[in-house]
Parts: structure tokens; sequence; C-alpha cells
């Protein structure tokens, strides 16, 4: 075949209408794949014991400037489906609450911190041990975090915001899902031993206790806030939440919400009472809801919005030209939205390893970052490359050059001929929402490379609730799911722990595997020792064997990724929004009067 037939519009999808398309924006996950974040700061000792993190920082704090109100879309690529955190979860919320909440700890996304997510710091917990290398966990709280309305919060609040978790069941809340080693017996292991002390006891030992203590998926609530609306806990409105009002919103963080209009976006201004005084520097953010990338770039050129992301919806195209106008600049960024394919391995065709490797010898992942990205993207084979981010040796990674991968439709003939399947129709399932709307035109291009090796695939698009909850009408066909990349401290949890990896799927795909893949049986165990493994070094060389597995049974599929352009004015200083969308860098963002 030759490369020009794709980009010359022979094929029934064209160069520009992908390029229409070309980053994932975000979306309110709601159960969908969430990310992961980065290992402590602080470092075992031989008695099993870690001490608190370094101090909060920023470069260039002196010249910071004090006050004014940012102007800030891109974060939601559609209005948020409701209020409560704890039911939404994912970008539709998480942004809100990680500049409005504390949590015990927090990402390190200070400007001067490496990678920039290296590490967990403190937050509402200042210092924490544990004396028996990771069951057991003793926080030491921060006295004086507190409200805009004067509230402290305080061990107690921390225990009722865990249990408020468990006891609202649909949709259950997002760090019970994503971190059941800590609600054994369905209810958090967590005591407050008195306001200022915290303990919390997990099933086993974790590397990632202290970081998934610091994600987007939960911060402390007040039950004088939540429950000020006349709210019963347990009791949830259909699908999304006892918090309905703005008002239930305020927690100890640097901002609070002021004002909400459905389909239009918040407004914030700066808790009063935030425990560092030293940072926050903005008077207020606004967070308009602009849907359209077009008009969101016009109004960064008319200086009418001060920044755009991090989760952005600008393609490769449209990032090159914003990177032309004098009063802007783009920080580029790998891919944070990805939409794997979870094949149903439950039955033929695709529980057989041959079909699999067919379907990823069919993509011209090379000529597909060449000539639709402009180089500006990278191959998806395994979501590791990602991990390029944090420093990993991409010749370990078995990944961009892994003859899995390998573009080869005359072996990719060969394969479904071996299989018994040259004549392949199967259907791909995807949603009518948000980022899998922008993955449309990489889908009609996928369906198009795989009909030059015989292969029909038919796209099923409906309606995004039930494309989360019904994954069986994906049988026999390929489900399209969700992924913010993670990094590597939790990688696992990302990648193979949440609902858009390699686990979780109501077609059971991943219970069949574990039944009678011994391949499959053996990654788990090497994922479990990942899991577990607290030496950063020594994570990486487990999960370069993770990458090399997962490249020879391409349990999952990913297509080549747009790299991001996160766009802002130039008098916007420090707002380089790290992997993920945990927004705590919206504490050290300043910008000129």
């Amino acid at each position: 075949m030759s490369n020009a037939g794709y980009w010359s519009g022979s094929h029934q999808v064209s160069r520009r209408s992908v390029l229409r398309g070309g980053a994932a924006g975000a979306v309110g996950l709601a159960g969908a794949a969430l990310i992961g974040c980065s290992s402590g700061t602080s470092k075992p000792t031989a008695g099993g014991t870690a001490v608190a993190g370094t101090a909060t920082a920023v470069t260039g704090g002196a010249q910071a400037k004090k006050g004014g109100t940012l102007r800030i879309a891109g974060q939601l690529s559609g209005d948020v489906p409701g209020l409560d955190l704890d039911r939404v979860g994912g970008s539709a919320m998480g942004s809100v609450a990680n500049i409005t909440g504390v949590k015990l700890t927090q990402w390190d996304e200070r400007p001067d911190s490496p990678g920039p997510v290296e590490n967990v710091i403190p937050d509402l917990a200042e210092s924490w041990e544990t004396p028996d290398q990771g069951l057991t966990w003793n926080f030491k709280l921060r006295k004086g975090v507190k409200t805009p309305d004067g509230l402290e919060a305080k061990a107690q609040d921390v225990v009722w915001t865990l249990e408020r978790q468990s006891a609202i069941k649909t949709p259950a809340g997002g760090l019970q899902v994503n971190f059941p080693s800590l609600y054994t017996g369905k209810k958090p292991n967590a005591t407050a031993i008195d306001d200022y002390t915290l303990q919390i006891k997990v099933a086993k030992p974790d590397a990632d206790v202290l970081s998934m203590l610091g994600q987007h998926t939960w911060a402390v609530e007040h039950k004088e806030v939540v429950t000020k609306k006349g709210t019963d806990l347990g009791k949830t409105a259909p699908g999304y939440g006892d918090i309905i009002s703005i008002e239930q919103v305020r927690g100890a963080g640097p901002y609070y919400p002021t004002e909400y209009v459905p389909a239009s976006g918040f407004k914030f201004k700066k808790n009063p009472n935030f425990y560092d005084s030293s940072i926050a520097y903005l008077d207020g953010i606004d967070h308009p809801l602009i849907l359209d990338p077009a008009a969101a770039a016009a109004a960064l050129q008319a200086e009418q919005l001060d920044a755009f992301g991090p989760l952005t919806q600008f393609s490769v195209q449209q990032g090159l030209e914003l990177e032309k106008a004098k009063n802007l600049q783009v920080n580029w960024q790998p891919c944070m939205v990805w939409n794997p394919w979870i094949f149903d391995m439950t039955q033929a065709p695709f529980n057989d390893v041959r079909v699999r490797s067919a379907v990823a010898k069919a993509v011209d992942r090379e000529s597909w970052v060449k000539n639709l990205y402009g180089g500006r993207g990278r191959n998806g084979t395994m979501v590791l490359p990602w991990l390029t981010y944090w420093a990993l040796d991409p010749s370990k990674m078995g990944a961009d050059g892994d003859p899995s991968f390998k573009y080869d439709p005359a072996e990719s003939k060969k394969l479904l001929a071996a299989a018994g399947t040259e004549k392949l129709q199967f259907p791909l399932q995807t949603s009518n929402i948000g980022s899998y709307t922008v993955t449309y035109p990489f889908a009609d291009l996928m369906k198009s490379m795989l009909a030059n090796v015989g292969v029909t695939m038919d796209i099923k698009i409906v309606e995004y609730a039930s494309h989360l909850r019904n994954t069986d009408a994906a049988k026999k066909g390929v489900y399209q799911s969700f992924i913010v990349r993670p990094d590597i401290q939790t990688y696992a949890f990302a990648q193979v722990g949440g609902g858009g990896a390699l686990v979780g799927a109501s077609m059971d795909s991943w219970g069949a595997l574990a039944k009678n893949d011994k391949e499959y049986v053996a990654f788990l165990d090497v994922m479990e020792k990942q899991r577990l493994t607290q030496d950063r070094n020594a994570r990486r060389e487990v999960v370069y064997d993770m990458q090399k597995r997962m490249a020879k049974n391409v349990w999952n599929f990913y297509w080549p990724a747009p790299d991001s352009p996160v766009v802002s004015n130039k008098k916007v200083h420090n707002f380089r929004p790290p992997p993920g969308w945990n927004w705590n860098i919206m504490k050290y963002v300043w910008k000129d009067a």
C-alpha cells in the first residue's frame, strides 16, 4: 500500500476532517479511567518510617503580582453533569475540587519541582509516618486550615468525608473505587485519634498510598457545609450525588466558588483563610465553558481570555497557528487523553492474539504521526510513551520499536489467514460526548486502514451514559474506553486498575483471561509486584517488563496521539499545567496587570 493514499483523500476520511479533531478534550468520566500520580517525597527509613516532605516554594515568587482575575477555559468539553465531586469525578469537577479543597497530601505541582509531577508533598497533613512498612499510616494534621467561612479542617472531617464516599452507593465514590484497600469491610479504615492526628490502615502495602491520597478523586469535606442544604447522607439524586449547590463546595483550598451558571461556567474568589498566605496570588478565577476551540482561539488572540487548558481541545494545527501570535505562548505536552480499545477477549475472534496483532500491524503509525500531526505526536502502542515525560528510557520500553507494532500489512494478512479470519468483521462501540467525539475521525481512519487488509469495522456511536454502563453491546468487538496518562508511580492504577484499561469492563475480558491465559496471569503477578515496589528506579525496571509483556500480547490497542498545545497569554506566569488535571498549579499562577 502506498502511504500517500491516506493523506490524499483516496480513502473515506480526509486529512482536513481528522485535523478538526486533532486533540482529545476532557469530559466528566463518571467511572471511566482516572489518572494516577507520583511517589511521595517522604523517604522510608530502615525502620519503615516516613517523614514529611519539603516545604512549599515557588520559583520567581518574589516577582509575583498579587491580585487580578485569571480567565481560563478549556478544562471541560461540556457542562458538568453534577456538582458532587465524589459522584462526578474526572475533569468535570476535579479541577474545581483541587482549587476549593485540601487533601491529606498534594501532588508536587510547584513550578520548580522536577517532572513536574515527581513527588507528593504535605497539604492538610504536614507530616506522616508508617511504623509497619506501609500497612498503617499516622498523619499529623496542619492546624488553622480553614474554609472561607472559618470552619477548620480536622481529623474528624477527613473521616466523615471518607465515610460519605462509602455511604452513597450510586455511583460509588471515586476514592472508594480507586483505592479499595482503604475500604475493607465497605467502610474506610480511618480513625481520628484527636483533632490533629489521623490514622489510616490499608489491607496491604501499596507504593501509591500517599499519591492516592493526593489525587483529584476526593477532597476533605465538612459536614456543616455539605448538609447545609438539607441533604441526607446516603441519599443521592439519580446518578450525581447530593451536593447540588456551590454553597456546599466550600472547602479549605485556596479558592471558593461564588457562581455557577449551567452551560456557562464558574467564578471563584480567593479564600481569605487559606493556610499559606505566601501563594494563591490571584484574587479570583473566571472559568467559562468555551467548547468551540475556534472561539477560544479568537478569544485568546483578542485578549478576552487569558488561558486555555490544561486539557485542551486545540488540534496540532491550531496550536501551530497560535504560536505565531505575538501575545500568546504555547506549551506543547504529550497527549493527556487517550482512548484505548478494549478487545472482547471472552470469545473469538479477539481471544486469539494473532487477530489482535493483525489489527496492530495494519496501522501505519509512523506515517500517521508524520503526515497527520506534522511530527507533533507519538506512537500510542502501549500508553507508556507518556512515561518518557518522567525520563524513562524509550529503548527499554518495547514500544515504538517493538515488532508487535511494526507496520506490516502483508504480515497482518498472514496472521488473519492463520487465524481463519480473512474476512474479519467487528463492531467498535464508542460514545457521543466529549473526548470520544473528537476521536471519530481517527476511528474512520482506522476503519480505512483495516479495510486495506480485508477487515471491516462498523462504528457504533451510543449515548454517553449507556456507553459507560453497557459494554455488553460491544460483544465480539471492541469497546472504546478512556484513559488519562499516568506517571510511573501509579502506572498499574491508571493503566491496569482503571475502567479504561486492562480490567473493569463488564464484558469480563480480563476475568476470562485470568482463568485461561497463562501470559496474562504472569502479567498480573508482575503488575502486583510493581504496585508494591517502593523504590522508584526498581519500579521503572518492573514497568519495562510489563511494557514488553503488553506489547507481545496486544491486550489493549492505541492509535497514535497528537501532542497537546496548552495556550496562555504572555502576561500569565507559571501557567505550566503538569500532566493530568490536578490544578494545584493554579495556586502558583499570576498575571501582569
